[in-house]
This record gives C-alpha cells, sequence and structure tokens, in this order.
C-alpha cells in the first residue's frame, strides 16, 4: 500500500469521515448545495468586478470602491466552496484523490487563486489600472473560475 492509500484510509477511517459518509443523504445534498451557491458567489462578484475592470458599466465609480463590496462577497464564496468541499472530501476521501477531474480541479483552483491574489485583486484596488493588463487579468480569471465549475461537475462522469 502506497503513502498516499494509507492516508486516504486514515482519513477514510476517521470519525469524522465516517460521520460525514454515514450521515443522512441529507447532508451530502446540502454540503453540494453550499458548495454551488459559494462557487456562484464568487462568480457573480467576479462578474461585477470584471466588467467594471472593463468599463462596460459603472463607469463614473472608481474601480476601487465598486469593488469593495464584490470582494468580500467573491472570498466569503471562496471560503463556502472550499470548506464544503473538503468536507465532501473528507466524506469519500479515496474517490475524489483518484479522479482526473478532481486533480484538474484543484489544479485550476490553485491557479485561480493565485492569479486573482497576484494580479486580480491588485487592478481592482487600482483607480486607473493599465487597460492590457486588466484584459489579460479578466480573461484568465473567468476562465480558470468557469474551469473549477465545468471540471467539478466533470467529478461525477470520470
Amino acid at each position: 500500500m502506497s503513502r498516499a492509500d494509507n492516508i486516504l484510509a486514515s482519513i477514510d477511517h476517521s470519525t469524522f469521515a465516517r460521520l460525514i459518509s454515514k450521515s443522512n443523504h441529507l447532508v451530502i445534498a446540502t454540503l453540494q448545495i453550499v458548495h454551488v451557491v459559494g462557487l456562484l458567489m464568487l462568480l457573480s462578484a467576479l462578474l461585477l468586478m470584471s466588467l467594471r475592470l472593463l468599463g462596460a458599466t459603472l463607469e463614473q465609480t472608481p474601480v476601487s470602491q465598486v469593488a469593495r463590496l464584490p470582494t468580500r462577497m467573491f472570498w466569503l464564496g471562496v471560503t463556502l466552496a472550499i470548506v464544503s468541499g473538503l468536507l465532501m472530501f473528507i466524506g469519500s476521501p479515496a474517490h475524489y484523490f483518484y479522479n482526473r477531474a478532481f486533480d484538474l480541479k484543484i489544479l485550476l483552483l490553485l491557479a485561480a487563486v493565485t492569479l486573482q491574489l497576484a494580479l486580480f485583486q491588485p487592478l481592482a484596488a487600482a483607480d486607473s489600472p493599465p487597460p492590457g493588463l486588466v484584459r489579460l487579468s479578466v480573461a484568465l480569471s473567468l476562465l480558470l473560475w468557469f474551469g473549477i465549475g465545468v471540471a467539478g461537475r466533470a467529478i461525477g462522469f470520470v
């Protein structure tokens, strides 16, 4: 048995994992709903910030002012999605760990969070960010975050 298999078995046999996996099916359904709501929150906030950065809406209001509330909603959505995702993973670790769509989802998540912290958020905090960098950041960010949703949906089919 590999080290990864040992770790997965340890997680799977933990009391907490058994509570999740053996619980009423409504617990898992609720986790899935919270997960999707988190994704929808972050995507809607991202879309609003992206539209403002591109100058497609609220043009009279500074970017930094428009981005303030959606940024909080974005990170709340990320938090809900990650916490509910971790709980679902704990309930069935081997199912997710050996799923290629899950691997892709985690890779995209790491790239999206890195891009968000390193490029998108600093641009959203600036009042007049460089247009070329804005277009690149918005395109990559939307591609990564929507890709996470598609990869997550594919988990059940792979």
